[in-house]
């Protein structure tokens, strides 16, 4: 195949008249006028990531030639393929992708593929992923209730490609209402606990763990109670918008007993709906100490003043009045944690990438902020941190970068470190799949290239007792806005009196056909179920789902996906969901391609389950099971593929 890049389009995208929108000769970043970013955008072009990548790759020989090391050998086709799937867009690559690939002998298809993947449908669901893991998103509140926007909010972030500090410091200093802004999930997720969720926020976004601070001086770093509560001050304050009418409403309710009425019912709709899912407070700068507290620098009870640590690898420090409140606490403090002066930031994002690219990272734990003089490489460190900041934190052009290095196209290392020894990047370390990646492997082999299967609604529809209601006349957007607007209890009840007759006076005068209109109309909210990706499915995933089965994290605490193997998983590979949406399930996408003669059909099968073909012994042995078994033969082909060490683990 000598156009490699025409039959890609042709064979591999499944798009019509804008393919050719599949390999741009670019990928975009936003750009920076001075310090603020305008609206417009600057191309980086391939061969500026070729040349980073470049960079990346004479640093990494310093390196070998500092340790006595020779080059590690190249990865052949076959894993470098597999791999950049599983790393890229979170799958393996169906059969026809894997073919068009292997099959071709340009000399530059592996950073076609690259291209090909890293501006694909893949990537933004993978990615998706992996941002809504690390902070957590689930599909609804610790109140019950949808936290639709919010997931839509970091989605969007992602297909956006949305830079890593502009994301960072929206969630940071968000307030607002959340059908507005989604962003003020990222508060309202960890609603009760500000402490807490200052703890997350130190510790996801500049490396620093401080859940000791909470209670005590930690004893085996430097930080102090009191540096944790000045950082606490920052976004102390925050309340739902002017709820005050509502708490007087419920109150009188409550007391007459009437909570349980039509009009109670949506009281407390309005209460969970639209108060809960507001920001209110930009963050006052100054804070109580607790009753509890110890030490000779304050008083229990005492108000104190926000301010950051002085530790030169935070940057500029800031602070702000004791004296009185103010109002842009939550501003002054995502602006501190995203300057570019700010060494964390960037550090931790740049280890973070690192490793879900390259597979051994710079530092670990990678949450734990580690300067570069003291890894491996501090000229690779610091040459990472400035091309991050150059690129303006772009994500996706970093990753793409990473996938041009020949230190990425290293064949897999089983070395592991020892205690102590820091890494020399001596190529990726065979790990099993995360449970995102092995679902999504499943759907492939289910269901063809999963970029074309149904996504997850985003209708904005007010949802009441269970159905769509006032489609077409009012949405939760202007609810939100209309009721948090109201100043008074005699006014909060005389709307949700007049909301609920409409509401009523809606179903009354409708029909199951009209019903039916209504319901098509407000469109679906939230996750799907059934055979898509993983992306697309709750957020976690629920008890008993192959997700959940292979360790995908349950929201609740940081990084607490795990792929260590249980008896649960065997038994699903061998006897349950596994087995029955792939190796028995006829309709399959990976039966439907094993046709014409037995060598063929083998050779599909292998393609599209290990992205190879089989060897010469493998071949032999396939036949004779075949020969003994005829069709049944084929299926204890697939399951015995995908059962293997080679289809659960990344190369």
């Amino acid at each position: 195949m000598k156009d490699f890049h025409y039959l890609t389009m042709v064979r591999l995208c499944y798009i019509t008249a804008t393919c050719l929108a599949i390999f741009p000769m670019s990928v975009t970043a936003q750009t920076k006028a001075n310090s603020d970013r305008g609206a417009t955008k600057e191309a980086v072009t391939e061969e500026q990531l070729l040349a980073a990548a470049r960079q990346i790759d004479i640093r990494i020989a310093k390196i070998y030639k500092k340790k006595g090391v020779s080059v590690p050998e190249d990865a052949n086709d076959s894993v470098y393929l597999r791999r950049s799937f599983l790393l890229a867009v979170g799958r393996i690559p169906t059969v026809e992708e894997a073919r068009v690939f292997l099959e071709s002998d340009d000399p530059n298809k592996r950073v076609l593929i690259a291209r090909y993947l890293m501006n694909s449908k893949g990537y933004k669901s993978y990615m998706a992923n992996w941002l809504i893991d690390m902070l957590r998103v689930k599909e609804n509140f610790a109140n019950r209730r949808t936290a639709a926007p919010y997931m839509a909010w970091v989605r969007n972030a992602v297909a956006e490609n949305k830079p890593f500090d502009d994301l960072t410091r929206e969630l940071l200093s968000a307030q607002g209402a959340i059908w507005e802004n989604g962003a003020v999930g990222y508060y309202i997720r960890d609603k009760g606990m500000p402490l807490d969720n200052m703890s997350n926020t130190m510790r996801l976004f500049l490396g620093t763990r401080m859940e000791c601070a909470q209670c005590h001086d930690d004893p085996f770093e430097d930080w102090e109670r009191m540096d944790f509560f000045r950082l606490a001050a920052f976004t102390n304050g925050q309340s739902e918008i002017n709820k005050g009418p509502w708490n007087s409403v419920w109150r009188d309710m409550r007391e007459a007993k009437t909570e349980r009425t039509p009009l109670g019912r949506l009281m407390r709709f309005l209460g969970d709906e639209v108060f809960y899912g507001s920001v209110g407070g930009a963050g006052t700068g100054r804070i109580k100490l607790p009753n509890d507290y110890q030490y000779s620098d304050g008083d229990p009870g005492e108000w104190v003043s926000a301010r950051t640590p002085h530790e030169k690898s935070f940057g500029k420090s800031m602070r702000m009045s004791k004296r009185r409140d103010d109002d842009d606490g939550l501003e002054n403090f995502a602006s501190w944690v995203t300057n570019d002066q700010n060494d964390r930031f960037t550090t931790v994002i740049v280890n973070r990438m690192w490793k879900r690219i390259i597979g051994t990272a710079l530092f670990e734990p990678v949450d734990e902020y580690v300067p570069a003089e003291e890894t491996t490489s501090p000229e690779l460190t610091r040459y990472l941190v400035g091309l991050m900041k150059s690129l303006n934190y772009d994500l996706k052009a970093f990753q793409h970068a990473l996938l041009l290095t020949r230190v990425y196209a290293f064949a897999s290392s089983e070395r592991e470190l020892k205690p102590g020894e820091k890494p020399i990047f001596d190529g990726r370390k065979i790990q099993r799949m995360s449970a995102e990646q092995y679902w999504d492997s499943l759907v492939t082999l289910i269901a063809g290239n999963p970029d074309k299967l149904p996504t997850r609604g985003r209708s904005n529809a007010i949802y009441y007792g269970g159905k769509p209601v006032l489609v077409g006349e009012l949405d939760m957007l202007q609810l939100q806005k209309e009721v948090l607007a109201i100043k008074s209890p005699k006014e909060l009840k005389k709307y949700a009196q007049s909301l609920l007759s409409r509401i009523q006076n809606s179903s009354k005068s409708g029909n199951k056909q009209k019903m039916s209109m209504m319901m098509r109309s407000a469109g679906k909210r939230g996750a799907l179920n059934g055979v898509v990706r993983a992306s697309e499915l709750p957020s976690p995933a629920p008890k008993g789902h192959v997700l959940q089965i292979f360790g995908q994290s349950d929201r609740n605490l940081l990084d607490s996906a795990t792929k260590e193997a249980n008896a649960t998983q065997v038994l699903s590979m061998l006897n349950g969901q596994v087995e029955k949406l792939v190796v028995a399930n006829q309709q399959a996408h990976i039966h439907k391609l094993s046709r014409g003669s037995v060598p063929d059909r083998i050779r599909a099968l292998f393609f599209g389950i290990l992205s190879r073909s089989p060897n010469e012994s493998e071949m032999k042995l396939m036949k004779s099971e075949i020969a003994a078994r005829g069709e049944a033969g084929y299926r204890n082909i697939i399951s015995a593929l995908i059962n293997s060490r080679e289809f659960i683990f990344v190369p």
